[in-house]
């Protein structure tokens, strides 16, 4: 299974990634009980963002027992 980040993340250690992603300048909705980001598309990781989004919808959920 693919990892959600690209491989440039893979070496990087949860606090780095939780400090990057909350570093991005971005606007955070709640809306019809969902949360929207908004961000623009000449960020830097905007493509990164959403080919991180798209590979954890395709995630398949693990069964309890």
């Amino acid at each position: 299974m693919p990892p959600a980040l690209s491989k440039g993340w893979a070496r990087k250690r949860m606090k780095a990634v939780r400090f990057a992603l909350i570093n991005i300048p971005a606007r955070v909705l709640d809306h019809a009980r969902c949360v929207v980001i908004r961000l623009t598309r000449s960020h830097p990781s905007f493509g990164e963002i959403l080919d991180a989004r798209e590979r954890m919808a395709h995630l398949v959920p693990v069964g309890y027992g």
